[in-house]
């Protein structure tokens, strides 16, 4: 294999003028995020003294910090630490992310259990990061986005947008043609995904001729979406200003006039011009505003985030020289060569291993033991805890499909157990002796106690014999979360039904099995531990009523845009009250008029809190 040279000032040039174009597209669009009209920016609409705050690049100052803490062996568990310690953003998808963090879920499940936002928009705008650390790897790039979006998008297609533009970036350091650069980032998602089939269309549409409005019409009319986050709407719109754009300029505006998700459309396609067309391409008249610094959103804190666009640019290169070196690509950064890059021959390992990532569980935890392994594990284990997902309710069963392999070069014997709760109920241990790739699945039943909690500790144990003794354990620890407990009622006049529902989605249809539209009813007791005030929120698609102690306190009698968001659901459809601490009844009805019928109930802090951020979920109030 070639040494491919990478030029230590082409490197630089490519990364800043990619940070550049981010900060320029995050401040023209994020005034004007979540319009859904047609805009006719020609400029900034907030001339700024300095870039806006945008969550598009304040995510990626934690992640080059994670990257700079735990090295190129970063996984998704990782920064999934980080997130618990430096990112406090309630929205949307970030919002139920950090819930489950809380309560001790790892990713996928983490991004994956009770999560209606895994579609959006908030894990394609962190690519660049990867890109850059990456540069001229695609393959490697998309393993570290993959990497990340599972932490809040597990099972949805932000994971696919974060794969798609990070190996499209990474490829900007070996091609400049645009189609090229395109088609190198689709081939990292799969062909049938919805952001997969809208950048199809959307190309199509561009090859017949249609202008950039009837291609806007088309994205949404074929693949829109009432969240103005989803994102294959969204990244079809950063590609369509590329595509319809004469120069940067245009190209940007373009973006943002599409509307939507207007700060991430804008602030992506920013950032690949700008890595295309270096600091020097881009015009003053856009620069010149915001200039080299970086402004942090308060919620992103306690990390030391670099004070400008060059310290930035370093500090990206630096970890970026380590991930060349440890995925063993073919690229030097060289202080002097020129640059002599050509694209990567990827061979069928390097395809398989991608469309891997597409098709893995986001139901399971995976780990590889000894834990903190990264490439020749003696074991992995894989812990699948179901369509239900890692949820239990008091003195409710559960089974455990766990899946014990034995990746060593020898035979390896012992015996496998789970550490459970105290007053749970559980199996024995197992003995196991198994050979090279040798696999045994464990599918154990559990049973809780009557004692509810937010999260439940548990582990798996792995016990080594030799020599008929015991030679050493190694203790896995997992969690499970508290499923509520309701009285649900159907719209024909049935008996109650006793169901548990695993997160915070009332889901009558599936439990009563039916469909037919009318009245439909739920009760169930909250308990909160102590006074506080709270954001209580009951967001439905029609009309909903919720009652507390037989008052009602939210009642909305027409059908809204479904937002279940902790800090943007419907005015009609939240209260904010001081609950004492203590115990309260509360009914649920909800009427189905021909739209699936879809409620949360979530019980989050209000804007203004000490610390760390607003609008989290009270994780020690519980339902059942």
């Amino acid at each position: 294999m070639g040494i491919r040279i990478l030029n230590e000032q082409d490197y630089y040039r490519i990364v800043y003028g990619g940070w550049l174009g981010k900060n320029i597209g995050g401040t023209l669009g994020a005034p004007v995020e979540g319009i859904k009209e047609l805009l006719e920016l020609t400029f900034y609409p907030e001339l700024p003294d300095g870039p806006l705050e945008n969550d598009d690049l304040d995510l990626q100052l934690v992640w080059l910090h994670a990257l700079e803490q735990y090295g190129p062996g970063l996984t998704a568990i990782e920064l999934g630490q980080e997130w618990l310690e430096h990112i406090f953003f309630p929205f949307d998808e970030y919002g139920y992310a950090l819930t489950n963090l809380r309560r001790g879920l790892l990713a996928p499940v983490a991004g994956s259990f009770n999560n209606p936002f895994n579609e959006c928009m908030g894990s394609p705008i962190r690519s660049e990061i990867w890109a850059m650390a990456a540069p001229g790897s695609p393959s490697t790039a998309a393993h570290y986005a993959y990497q990340d979006a599972i932490v809040d998008h597990a099972g949805g297609e932000g994971v696919y947008g974060e794969m798609f533009f990070a190996a499209l970036e990474s490829a900007i350091f070996y091609e400049k043609d645009r189609d090229r650069l395109i088609e190198i980032g689709m081939t990292y998602i799969p062909a049938d995904c919805r952001t997969a089939k809208a950048l199809k269309d959307l190309l199509h549409w561009h090859k017949e001729g249609k202008d950039w409005l009837e291609a806007r019409s088309l994205i949404l009319e074929h693949h829109g979406n009432d969240n103005f986050t989803d994102a294959p709407q969204n990244i079809a719109f950063t590609i369509l200003g590329w595509l319809y754009g004469e120069d940067f300029e245009d190209a940007i505006l373009k973006a943002v006039n599409c509307g939507y998700d207007t700060d991430c459309t804008a602030a992506t396609l920013g950032a690949i011009l700008g890595m295309l067309l270096g600091p020097e391409g881009l015009p003053d008249k856009w620069v010149n505003p915001v200039g080299d610094r970086i402004v942090v959103s308060p919620p992103i804190k306690g990390f030391p985030a670099p004070k400008n666009l060059d310290e930035l640019t370093r500090r990206t290169i630096r970890m970026g020289k380590q991930i060349l070196a440890a995925w063993d690509t073919d690229i030097l950064v060289h202080p002097d060569l020129p640059t002599s890059l050509n694209q990567p021959v990827e061979t069928n390992e390097t395809e398989e291993k991608i469309r891997e990532l597409w098709t893995r569980k986001v139901t399971a935890n995976h780990y590889l033991l000894p834990q903190g392994t990264r490439n020749t594990p003696d074991a992995e284990l894989e812990i699948d805890f179901g369509q239900e997902g890692p949820a239990i309710g008091v003195n409710q069963k559960k089974t455990l499909h766990i899946t014990f392999t034995n990746r060593s070069l020898t035979s390896i014997t012992g015996n496998i157990a789970l550490e459970l709760p105290e007053n749970w109920e559980g199996p024995n241990s197992l003995e196991v002796s198994l050979q090279p790739n040798e696999s045994i699945e464990w599918n154990t039943e559990i049973r809780a106690s009557a004692i509810a909690k937010s999260s439940y500790e548990l582990a798996f144990v792995w016990t080594r014999f030799h020599d008929q003794s015991v030679w050493a354990a190694q203790k896995v620890p997992f969690s499970l979360v508290n499923a509520s407990k309701w009285m649900i009622w159907g719209p024909n006049g049935s008996e109650g039904k006793e169901v548990y529902f695993p997160g915070n989605r009332l889901e009558w249809e599936k439990e009563l099995g039916s469909e037919d539209d009318g009245l439909y009813r739920a009760q169930t007791k909250l308990f909160n531990p102590s006074e506080r005030k709270i954001r209580l929120i009951a967001a439905a698609r029609g009309p909903i009523v919720l009652k507390l102690n037989g008052q009602i306190v939210i009642e909305c009698k027409e059908s809204l845009e479904f937002m279940p968001a902790y800090h943007r659901a419907p005015e009609e459809q939240r209260i904010e009250i001081t609950l004492a601490a203590g115990s309260y009844d509360i009914e649920v009805e909800a009427l189905k008029n021909g739209s699936p019928l879809e409620v949360y109930v979530l019980p989050v802090a209000l804007l203004n809190t000490t610390l760390p951020g607003p609008h989290y979920y009270f994780t020690d109030i519980l339902f059942g």
